[in-house]
This record gives C-alpha cells, structure tokens and sequence, in this order.
C-alpha cells in the first residue's frame, strides 16, 4: 500500500469508526422493528474489517480474519460506491455534507486497498 499522510489516516481511521457507530445503531434499530438485519450485518462486518486491515497495515496490529472473510469484505465495500458516488451530487461542492462524503469515499479505499493486502 502507497504512503498515506497521518491526517488522512486518522481521517480515514474516524470516518470508518463512524460509519460502523451509524450501522450499529441501525442495526439495533432494524432488530427491534423485527425487520431482516443481513445487508446492514454485512456491511457493519465489512466496515469492521476494512478498518482491522487499516490498523494491521499502519500500526502492526493483528488481523484475524479468514480469506474468505476478507474477499467478501472487499465485495461488500465495493458495493457502497454506486450510492455514495449518486449522493455526492446531492451536496453542494465544499460543503460539510460533501466532505464528510470524500473522506468516507477515500477512507473506503484505503481500507479496500488494505484488505487487497491480507
């Protein structure tokens, strides 16, 4: 993996921690409404990987999952990039919702790149 700057690590490192907070609390919140949980399991199990495969990467901690585990990962995030990529025409260029958008994009693939590396 190329040299990535610390402020768009711990960017990058934030803005997946985010996401994985939001997917929780959807998660309990799809649970509750005894609605079907497995996209939003999958994707928080994605989440939670890629960011292990960050930290493996930058800061030589232990990455415990399978091959397997890690394949489905990336196709997993791969997926989110169709809707991300329509939402960024939503926001206006330079605003908050637009930059929270780049480092979740860039954060992805960073964390993509990572897990090509397990």
């Amino acid at each position: 993996m190329e040299h990535v700057d610390e402020l768009i690590r711990k960017q990058s490192l934030a803005s997946l921690a985010s996401s994985i907070r939001k997917l929780e609390r959807a998660l309990v919140s799809v649970q509750q409404k005894d609605s079907s949980t497995t996209v939003i399991a999958k994707r928080l199990k994605a989440l939670q990987m890629g960011l292990a495969a960050l930290k493996s990467v930058w800061d030589n901690q232990v990455f415990a999952y399978t091959p397997k585990e890690t394949d489905e990962a990336k196709t997993v995030l791969a997926s989110l990039f169709p809707s991300l990529q329509a939402m960024a025409s939503k926001f206006k260029p330079g605003s908050s919702q637009a930059t929270l958008l780049i480092r979740r994009v860039r954060s992805l693939e960073l964390a993509l790149a990572a897990l090509g590396e397990m």
